[in-house]
C-alpha cells in the first residue's frame, strides 16, 4: 500500500501531536515495512525524523511559507494521486482539500476537544479556527479515529457526528520508555541532586493539570517533588512565593531528551497527574510502563488509560492527592503489586498492536475505493 500523511506536526513540534506522528510512523516503519509512507511537510524542519526506506519526505519545490501552507491545504492531494497515495491520514485533525476528487481515502485523527469543554483555557480567535478546521475535516474525511472513547464521546455530543463514523484506536510512546535506562540514573542523580526517593510530575504546569496541588500536597507530606514541564503564569506565581525551604524540596527541572525523561521516571517513586481532563493521558502511560506508581484522576480518557493498580481520585485537592501519596509511600508492597498491575495492563498499547490496528484501518479504507 502507499498511505500519505499530513506530516506537518511530525517535523515541526518537538511534543504533544509531533510525538502522536512520529511514534506512529516509527511503529508502522517497523511493523508493516512493504507499505510506503508519503510524509508531506510543507517546509523544512525543526525536528529531525529519520526511519527506513519505506518512509519518504515530500516538500514543495518552492520554499516560500506562504506557498507551504497553500501546498499542504490545497495542492498535497495532487501530489498524493501523483505518487500513487491510496489512503491518506491527518494526523492533527487536518485534511487537504481535494481527496475525494481524486479518488484518495482519508482518515482523520482527532485528539481531544478540550478547546470547546473549556473555552475559557483558550483565546476565542484560537477556538474559532480550531473549530472551523475541525468541523471542515471531519466533514470531509472517510473515517475519523479518536484517541479514545472520551473523544469519541465528545466527538458526538460537540459536533454531532454520528458515532458510527468514529473508531478508537489509543496511541503508544516512544520507544524509550520501555526499555531499562539504568545506564543513565548514575548521571540523573548526580546532575538533579536526586533524593533517593521522590515523587514525579511531568507535564504543561497550567490550571488544567493541577500541578500547584501536586505541590502542595508533597509540601504537607515534606516529600520531595520533581517537576518537569513549561510554565505557565499561575504556577510561575506560586513557585516564586515559596520559600527557599520549600523551593528546595520542589524542584522544577529541564529534562532535555526522552531516554533521561524515562529514567526519571523509573527512578521516582510515585508519579502524581490530576489533571481535571484529558484526550487521551501519554503520561500515564510512560509512568507505567517505567514501573513507577500511579496517581491520576477518575475522569476523561485518564480512567481509561489508567491501569488498575492506579490510585483514581474522585475529588482533586492537596488533602485527597497527599492521602493517596501517603499510600503508596508508607506501604511498598500496595506500592509493587500496583506497578505489577499497571505494566501487565500498559502491554496493550505497545507500538506493534497499535501499527496492527492502523494497518487494519487502512486496508480496509483501501478496499472501500
Amino acid at each position: 500500500m502507499k498511505i500519505g500523511f499530513d506530516a506537518k506536526r511530525i517535523y515541526h513540534n518537538a511534543s504533544g501531536l509531533g510525538n502522536f506522528g512520529r511514534n506512529l510512523l516509527s511503529a508502522l516503519a517497523q511493523f508493516h515495512p512493504e507499505n510506503t509512507y508519503f510524509l508531506y511537510n510543507p517546509w523544512k524542519g525543526k525536528v529531525s525524523f529519520t526511519t527506513n526506506s519505506s518512509v519518504q519526505e515530500v516538500r514543495p519545490h518552492l520554499k516560500s511559507k506562504l506557498i507551504g501552507q497553500i501546498w499542504r491545504r490545497r495542492l498535497v492531494s495532487a501530489r498524493a494521486k501523483k505518487d500513487g497515495v491510496q489512503v491518506f491520514h491527518g494526523l492533527s485533525a487536518e485534511i487537504p482539500q481535494g481527496l475525494k476528487e481524486r479518488g484518495i481515502k482519508s482518515v482523520l485523527s482527532v485528539h481531544d476537544l478540550i478547546f470547546m469543554r473549556f473555552p475559557h483555557l483558550y483565546k476565542a480567535i484560537d477556538r474559532k479556527i480550531y473549530e472551523k478546521k475541525l468541523r471542515s475535516a471531519c466533514k470531509s474525511a472517510d473515517l475519523i479515529v479518536a484517541i479514545s472513547h472520551q473523544t469519541r464521546c465528545d466527538l458526538s455530543h460537540y459536533l454531532g457526528i454520528d458515532p458510527s463514523r468514529i473508531k478508537v484506536i489509543f496511541q503508544s510512546c516512544d520507544q524509550v520508555f520501555w526499555s531499562s535506562q539504568q545506564d543513565r540514573f548514575s548521571k540523573l542523580k548526580m546532575k538533579f541532586q536526586l533524593p533517593e526517593r521522590f515523587c514525579l510530575f511531568v507535564g504543561t504546569l497550567e490550571e488544567r493539570k493541577n500541578p500547584i496541588l501536586v505541590a502542595q500536597a508533597c509540601l504537607k507530606l515534606q516529600i520531595p517533588l520533581y517537576v518537569v514541564g513549561r510554565a505557565k503564569a499561575a504556577w510561575t506565581s506560586f513557585y516564586d512565593g515559596l520559600t527557599k525551604k520549600e523551593q528546595a524540596l520542589i524542584r522544577p527541572i529541564t529534562v532535555k531528551d526522552n531516554a533521561d525523561l524515562a529514567a526519571l521516571y523509573q527512578l521516582a517513586d510515585v508519579f502524581i497527574y490530576p489533571s481535571i481532563f484529558e484526550g487521551f493521558g501519554i503520561p500515564l502511560l510512560e509512568a507505567m510502563l517505567s514501573k513507577t506508581a500511579l496517581i491520576t484522576c477518575n475522569n476523561s480518557a485518564l480512567k481509561e488509560v489508567a491501569g488498575p493498580g492506579s490510585i483514581l481520585l474522585d475529588e482533586i485537592n492537596s488533602t485527597s492527592i497527599a492521602a493517596a501519596i501517603q499510600q503508596f509511600w508508607e506501604n511498598e508492597e500496595k506500592r509493587q503489586k500496583a506497578i505489577a498491575i499497571n505494566f501487565t495492563f500498559a502491554q496493550q498499547f505497545s507500538h506493534q498492536i497499535i501499527a496492527l490496528q492502523w494497518m487494519e484501518t487502512y486496508q480496509q479504507l483501501a478496499h472501500e475505493s
